[in-house]
C-alpha cells in the first residue's frame, strides 16, 4: 500500500518537474528573443550614431556652400517705364536691333518689321529677328531687349542648333505711336 501512496507523490512531482522545465524553457526563449532584439537595436543605434557624426563633420562645409548660394546676382533685370516708338525709331528698327546684337556679341542675320501689323491703326508692330551666337550672349541680348521701353512682348523664341553655333529666331511686338 505504501507503494500506492508514493505513486501519486511521484506523479505530482513529475508533473511539477515538467511544468517547471516548461516554464524555464519559455523564460529562456523569451530572454533569447529579447537578447536578439536588443542586439539588433544596438546595431541600428550605432549605425545611426555613425551617420549623425558623419553629417556633423559635413556641417561646416554645407554651411559654406549655402552661404555661397546666397550671393546676390550682379546684374538686375531692367524694368523701364513703358513708351512708344517714335517715327524716327520706326525707320531705324534694323539699326536698333543691330546695335543690341553687337552689344550682346551676337551676329544679326535678319530683321524684318511686319508693316502689315500697322494697318488699321494698330498700336503695336511685329518684328521678326534672326540672330546667331551662343546661349550666354543671347541671354544678354534678351536683357538688352527687355531694357527697351517700347517692348510690348516677346511672342516666340525659336532656337535651332547649327554646326558650331545656334540660331535664334524671335517674334517681338513693339509699341508704336
Amino acid at each position: 500500500m505504501e507503494m500506492r501512496k508514493n505513486i501519486p507523490f511521484a506523479t505530482r512531482s513529475v508533473t511539477l518537474l515538467i511544468a517547471g522545465i516548461g516554464i524555464i524553457l519559455i523564460l529562456v526563449w523569451i530572454g533569447f528573443y529579447n537578447y536578439r532584439t536588443i542586439t539588433r537595436l544596438d546595431a541600428e543605434i550605432s549605425e545611426l550614431n555613425t551617420k549623425v557624426k558623419t553629417h556633423q563633420s559635413y556641417a561646416p562645409m554645407t554651411k559654406q556652400l549655402i552661404d555661397r548660394m546666397k550671393v546676390k546676382a550682379e546684374r538686375h533685370l531692367p524694368l523701364p517705364a513703358k513708351a512708344k516708338l517714335s517715327g524716327d525709331q520706326k525707320d531705324r528698327i534694323s539699326a536698333i536691333f543691330r546695335d543690341m546684337a553687337l552689344k550682346a556679341k551676337l551676329d544679326l542675320v535678319a530683321v524684318s518689321p511686319d508693316i502689315n501689323t500697322l494697318v488699321g491703326g494698330s498700336s503695336t508692330m511685329l518684328v521678326n529677328a534672326t540672330l546667331k551666337g551662343d546661349y550666354y550672349h543671347f541671354r544678354n541680348f534678351l536683357i538688352e531687349l527687355g531694357d527697351r521701353p517700347y517692348l510690348e512682348k516677346i511672342e516666340e523664341i525659336e532656337i535651332q542648333q547649327m554646326p558650331g553655333v545656334k540660331e535664334f529666331r524671335l517674334k517681338v511686338w513693339l509699341a508704336v505711336g
